[in-house]
């Protein structure tokens, strides 16, 4: 639904910063619901400023069609580095994963208690945090991105009852079933999180979509992997704390629970730091770190008219909202600001014949009247399991059922996947410009800011 380019922004005195630029794909230019939300992703990422979240730069209209200028992260999200760590046979150590959760932690308290310009809370609840969705750069930080379906007050598009939209195996079981949400379904989702950095396996995966789901809905936690791992009971506690069903009994801030993951890194017999981070990615990523290098020296020779890149070379487009389907081996990262690897993505080519951990799974946007297939969202005790032979399985409803849809389960279309798009020119003031370094499937555009 949008494609994202690495691009070059120029000032006056020979000022220049490298940026990424999202922009809406032609083909949804005319969807009104979309470009809404669109636009309220930029007003909502905007307004935070936080060593902990990708900072948006500017929302701008080129020729009709929106774009955001972004912060470009150097670096790698944590699905890559779950998938690396897979590759190799290890795990992510605990303090490592205590490390990256805690900053995540400091990004939500963040948004969590953001407040606008007259002290009014902006309730603001990401709905989507995911290991795509967290990256890490090379010199360690950790930021979380993409607030494109993150619910605030001050939202102006509003999701319909029956539409549906996120991860399924991070999401909360409130979010499932169709409560209210607030911060602690983000919480939750921190606890899915740790939990698979720690034991290297996915929490919430069954044998279809649909067991995953009634999975995630009765918050059905196997702590095995977290035995097998040998996971300190201090940190366990924290998990099993972060992934309780019941909001009431989960942490109910950010900041509660960074504090117990402070307390035990604090404690820890070695010190870890960003900087430690930052070499730990350094490692695993040598080669790929290497190749960015190259490009981005190539980069730095960008003049503001495209002068000193390769024309005839075309833009890779990433889709940033909705991605390949389970299992289908994606040839790209759906992450925004993050230059991948020169060529194919070496550590999805290994993933062919593995159990189908850590799967890139998509961000989808579908559904119409899917909020009999929830259940009764009064139901506070174990949810009635799902029907298996429904095809839908990203699932959340934002908004109170209506007492009038009925309780027969609806036929539905499955999905229909998103193609690849094609390549498909920039606007004028969007040109792509690539540097002829290596042949790298991410792009690099010159991109001037509207006047």
């Amino acid at each position: 639904m949008a494609e994202v380019f690495k691009a070059k922004s120029f000032g006056v005195e020979g000022f220049e910063k490298v940026i990424a630029i999202k922009r809406i794909l032609p083909s949804m230019g005319d969807d009104e619901d979309f470009v809404a939300m669109f636009i309220d992703e930029a007003k909502i990422a905007g307004q935070l400023s936080h060593a902990n979240i990708g900072q948006i730069h500017e929302l701008g209209q080129v020729d009709g069609s929106h774009f955001i200028a972004m912060e470009y992260i150097w670096g790698r999200d944590l699905l890559q580095l779950q998938k690396r760590c897979r590759k190799l046979g290890r795990r992510l150590s605990v303090n490592a994963s205590c490390h990256i959760v805690s900053k995540i932690c400091e990004g939500l308290q963040y948004a969590h208690k953001m407040r606008d310009v007259v002290g009014a809370s902006l309730e603001i609840v990401h709905r989507d945090c995911s290991p795509q969705n967290v990256v890490i750069s090379y010199e360690g930080e950790v930021k979380l991105i993409d607030f494109g379906i993150a619910r605030a007050a001050s939202r102006t598009s509003r999701t319909q009852a029956g539409v549906l939209k996120g991860k399924f195996a991070y999401m909360s079981p409130e979010q499932v079933r169709g409560l209210p949400l607030d911060r602690r379904s983000d919480i939750f989702s921190l606890g899915t999180i740790l939990f698979e950095c720690l034991s290297g396996h996915r929490l919430f995966s069954g044998e279809s979509d649909f067991s995953t789901l009634e999975r995630v809905r009765n918050a059905e936690i196997d702590r095995s992997g977290l035995t097998a791992a040998n996971v300190p009971p201090e940190v366990e506690a924290i998990v099993v704390k972060a992934l309780e069903r019941s909001t009431e009994d989960r942490y109910q801030w950010c900041s509660e629970m960074r504090e117990d993951l402070s307390r035990y890194l604090q404690a820890a017999s070695e010190v870890y730091t960003s900087r430690t981070l930052g070499e730990e990615m350094l490692s695993l990523f040598k080669e790929e770190h290497e190749r960015d290098k190259l490009l981005m020296d190539g980069y730095a020779k960008i003049g503001p008219d495209g002068a000193g890149v390769a024309a005839e070379q075309s833009p890779e487009v990433r889709e940033v909202l909705v991605g390949p389907a389970r299992g289908s081996n994606p040839r790209s990262a759906s992450i925004a600001g993050v230059a991948s690897s020169s060529g194919p993505r070496a550590d999805t080519e290994e993933d062919d014949g593995d159990d189908g951990d850590f799967d890139d799974g998509p961000t989808e946007i579908f559904g119409d009247g899917l909020a009999a297939l929830i259940g009764d969202i009064g139901d506070r005790g174990l949810a009635n399991p799902l029907t298996p032979d429904l095809k839908v399985a990203k699932v959340e409803v934002l908004d109170q059922r209506d007492s009038s849809v009925p309780r027969a389960v609806p036929a539905i279309e499955s999905p229909v996947p998103s193609p690849t798009p094609s390549p498909s020119p920039p606007p004028a003031k969007l040109r792509p410009a690539l540097v002829p370094v290596m042949n790298e499937p991410y792009a690099a555009s010159t991109a001037k800011a509207p006047s």
